[in-house]
C-alpha cells in the first residue's frame, strides 16, 4: 500500500516562489541607490554590469527572456573578473575588492526568486552600504547612507508584506525600524572599544588636489584657482601672527634649470632629539587634513612633537612631517611647534651639504650667475647679499597669476626681462641667486595664511593658499625663512592672496560665494559643519571616548561601563513596556477605519454616538433620518469607505480623507 502511494504521489520539486512585480521594483531601485555613490571611485563599467543584469531580470519577470544557464553566469563572471583586472592593472586593494563585491551584488539578481533570496540580497546590501564610508565620510554621505538602510529596511519588509502599501508608507515602517534602533546604535558607538575606522584602510586611490613634490613655474598658480580646502587648524591658545602661518610641507633642494624636486635621501631621514637648541614661541594645535594621496602633513616652522592615533607620523631631518603612508583618507593631528630656535652653539653645515645646497646646473642661466659673481666682487657679505636680492625684488618685480612664459633660461629671462610672477617664480629666482653666489639655499613649498572661521574658531587653509618660499643658511644661525613673495607683495602675507593681486587677477580667482556676503556667511556655516563632523564623530578615537565617558559616567572601567549599560538596558525596557500598555489602538488600524473615527468624532458632537457593532452606513442613514441636510457629503462618505475598504480602492483613501475634512460643510 505503501509503494502504491509512493507510485501514485512522487517526489516533486519544490516549487519556486516567484516575486511579486513591487517587490522586484523595490528590489531594482534599492541596488541603484546602493551602487550610486561607489561609481565615483570605481570603474563607471560597473553601472553597465548592473544594467544588463537589471534589464535581463526584468525581462524574465515579464516572460521574454529565460534565466541564464550556468554556462552564461560563468561567462558574465568571467567577464567581471577580466574587468577588475583590467582596471587595477592586476593589483589587490581595497579599490578592486569593492568593485568584485558590486559585481556579485549585481549577478546575484538574475538568481532571485524567492523571498529567501531577496533577503540575501538585502543583506548583501548593507553591506555596500558600509563599503561607501570606504571613500566618503562627509555628512552628505553619511545621510545618503542612512537614506540607503532606510530603502534596505523597506525592501527587507516588504518581501513578506501580504496587502499592497503604498511607496510613502513603506518608507515609513522603514524609517520607524531605524529610529527605534538609533539608541542602541548610539550606546554602543559611544561604549564599544574604538578598533579604528574602517575607511582607516589604505586604497589605491592616486594623489587628488595640491602640489608634487617637484615645483615647476606656474605649478602653483593653477592651484591659486582652487577654492578646495586643504586642511583645518584649531589652536589651543592664541594662533600666530599671519606673518607666522607657514605651513611647511616639502624641502625642494634639487634644481635642474627649470624645476626644483626633493632629494630622496637626506631629507625623509628621522630627526635626532636635540637637546641644545632653545625653542621659542611653542604653539599647540591639532590639524584635520584633507586626502591628497601622498604621505607628506603640514606644520609651523620646527614641529618639537606630533601625535594621531595610530602613531604613523615621523618628523624628518629638515623638519618636515612624513605619514608612514599616503594619506587617501582625512586625518587628524596634533602637532607642537616652535617658532624660533636659539642656538647656544654656532650650527654647523658640512662641506658635502654646503657643496648640495649651492649646487647649480651647469651651463644654466648665465647672465643670473654674473649678477652673483658681481655682488660677490664687492666684498659682500651672505646677509648683505640676501637684503640686496630683496632689494631687487622689491623694486621692479609685480605679482601676478598671469605671467609670461619662461624660456630655456627661466631664471634669466623671469630676472631680467618678465619680472612679473606668482610666488615659485620668485621662490625659485630668488634661491638660484644665492646658490650663484656660493649661499647655500632651498626652495620650500607648503601652504601660507588662511581663512579663520569664527563659526568653530578655527583656520581653513585651501588649495589657494599654496605658497612656496626660501630657506637659506645663514653662518651661526642656521636656516632662516625668507619669504621673496614679502618683498614683492606684503599683502599677500598678511592679508591673503586676494589682496595682492590685481584687478585683471581678481576677475580669474572671482566667484559667486564672496561677492554675496549672504552666501559667503552660509559657506562658512557649512564648513564649520563639515569640521564638527570630522571633530566629533570620525575622530571619535581611544582618547576622545575615554575623556567623554569620564564626564559622563566619572570613569571608563569595564565594571562602570557595566552598570551603566544594565541600567540603561532596564530603564529601555522599562519604556518599551509603558508604551505597549498605553499604545493607542488606533495606529494599529487600518488608514480609511482612522478616517471615519474623525467622522464619528464630528457627529458625536452633533449628538450622534456609533452603536457596537453598527456599520457606517446604518449609522450614516440613522443620522440622515435626523439630520437630512447632510444627505450629500455623508452619501459620498459612505461610498468612498466602501471602495477603499471592500474593493481595495486605495486611491480613493485621499478622496475619502478630504471628504470627511471638509464635512459638515
Amino acid at each position: 500500500m505503501f509503494a502504491k502511494r509512493f507510485k501514485t504521489h512522487p517526489l516533486r520539486k519544490p516549487q519556486t516562489e516567484y516575486l511579486a512585480r513591487d517587490k522586484l521594483a523595490w528590489l531594482l531601485v534599492m541596488q541603484a541607490l546602493l551602487i550610486l555613490p561607489l561609481l565615483f571611485s570605481l570603474p563607471f563599467w560597473l553601472w553597465l554590469v548592473w544594467a544588463i543584469t537589471a534589464l535581463w531580470r526584468t525581462q524574465m519577470f515579464r516572460g521574454r527572456w529565460g534565466a541564464p544557464g550556468s554556462l552564461v553566469k560563468t561567462l558574465l563572471a568571467l567577464i567581471c573578473a577580466g574587468g577588475l583586472f583590467a582596471s587595477y592593472a592586476g593589483k589587490t586593494g581595497t579599490e578592486a575588492m569593492v568593485g568584485l563585491l558590486v559585481c556579485a551584488f549585481s549577478l546575484k539578481l538574475l538568481e532571485v526568486n524567492s523571498a529567501r533570496d531577496a533577503q540575501l540580497l538585502v543583506f548583501i546590501g548593507f553591506i555596500i552600504t558600509a563599503t561607501q564610508f570606504l571613500f566618503n565620510q562627509s555628512p552628505q554621505a553619511a545621510a545618503y547612507a542612512i537614506l540607503c538602510v532606510v530603502l534596505l529596511l523597506a525592501s527587507w519588509r516588504s518581501l513578506y508584506l501580504t496587502h499592497t502599501q503604498t511607496t510613502g508608507l513603506r518608507l515609513k515602517r522603514g524609517a520607524m525600524i531605524l529610529l527605534h534602533a538609533l539608541p542602541i546604535m548610539l550606546v554602543l558607538f559611544v561604549v564599544i572599544p574604538r578598533l579604528g575606522p574602517l575607511w582607516a584602510i589604505p586604497t589605491q586611490q592616486t594623489a587628488k588636489t595640491g602640489f608634487s613634490d617637484s615645483l615647476s613655474p606656474g605649478d602653483l598658480g593653477n592651484l591659486a584657482l582652487n577654492r578646495a580646502p586643504a586642511f583645518r587648524v584649531e589652536f589651543s591658545d592664541q594662533p600666530p601672527a599671519p606673518s607666522q602661518l607657514y605651513w611647511r610641507g616639502l624641502v625642494l633642494d634639487s634644481f635642474d634649470g627649470r624645476t626644483w624636486r626633493m632629494r630622496d635621501s637626506w631629507g625623509v631621514q628621522p630627526r635626532n632629539s636635540d637637546e641644545t637648541s632653545i625653542k621659542r614661541e611653542k604653539t599647540n594645535y591639532s590639524v584635520i587634513v584633507e586626502p591628497h594621496g601622498q604621505p607628506w602633513l603640514f606644520s609651523l616652522m620646527t614641529p618639537q612633537r606630533v601625535n594621531n592615533p595610530s602613531n604613523s607620523i615621523l618628523i624628518t631631518a629638515d623638519s618636515l612631517l612624513m605619514n608612514q603612508i599616503p594619506v587617501a583618507q582625512r586625518m587628524r593631528y596634533e602637532v607642537t611647534s616652535a617658532l624660533q630656535i636659539d642656538w647656544p652653539e654656532p650650527p654647523q653645515l658640512h662641506k658635502m651639504q654646503r657643496d648640495f645646497y649651492t649646487r647649480l646646473p651647469r651651463d644654466s642661466n648665465p647672465q643670473t650667475r654674473a649678477l652673483a659673481d658681481s655682488w660677490r666682487s664687492q666684498n659682500l657679505g651672505d646677509e648683505q647679499i640676501v637684503a640686496r636680492a630683496l632689494a631687487l625684488f622689491n623694486r621692479e618685480f609685480t605679482y601676478t597669476l598671469q605671467p609670461p612664459l619662461l624660456g630655456e633660461h627661466s631664471v634669466d629671462e623671469f630676472l631680467l626681462v618678465s619680472k612679473r610672477g606668482f610666488c615659485e617664480h620668485f621662490a625659485s629666482s630668488f634661491s638660484f641667486l644665492l646658490r650663484a653666489a656660493g649661499i647655500p639655499a632651498r626652495v620650500v613649498v607648503g601652504y601660507q595664511g588662511g581663512r579663520w572661521n569664527p563659526v568653530e574658531n578655527y583656520l581653513l587653509v585651501s588649495q589657494s593658499d599654496a605658497h612656496a618660499w626660501t630657506e637659506v643658511w645663514i653662518e651661526g644661525k642656521g636656516w632662516q625663512m625668507i619669504d621673496p613673495t614679502a618683498a614683492v607683495a606684503p599683502n599677500r602675507i598678511e592679508q591673503g592672496m586676494n589682496e595682492a593681486l590685481g584687478e585683471s587677477d581678481q576677475e580669474l580667482i572671482a566667484n559667486a560665494w564672496q561677492s554675496s556676503q549672504l552666501l559667503y556667511q552660509l559657506q562658512l556655516r557649512w564648513d564649520a559643519a563639515n569640521y564638527t563632523w570630522q571633530r566629533w564623530v570620525l575622530n571619535y578615537d581611544t582618547d576622545a571616548q575615554e575623556g567623554l565617558l569620564s564626564r559622563l559616567l566619572g570613569g571608563s572601567e569595564p565594571w562602570r561601563l557595566t552598570l551603566w549599560l544594565i541600567g540603561l538596558g532596564l530603564a529601555g525596557a522599562a519604556l518599551f513596556a509603558w508604551a505597549l500598555l498605553h499604545n493607542n489602538q488606533s495606529t494599529e488600524l487600518r488608514p480609511e477605519t482612522r478616517a471615519v473615527k474623525k467622522l464619528e468624532h464630528k457627529l458625536t458632537q452633533l449628538g450622534y454616538q456609533r452603536k457596537p457593532g453598527e456599520t457606517l452606513r446604518d449609522f450614516i442613514q440613522r443620522v440622515l433620518y435626523s439630520e437630512p441636510q447632510f444627505k450629500t457629503g455623508l452619501t459620498n462618505i459612505a461610498q468612498l469607505f466602501e471602495q477603499v475598504a471592500y474593493q481595495n480602492r486605495t486611491e480613493q483613501l485621499v478622496f475619502l480623507e478630504q471628504a470627511i475634512k471638509q464635512f459638515p460643510r
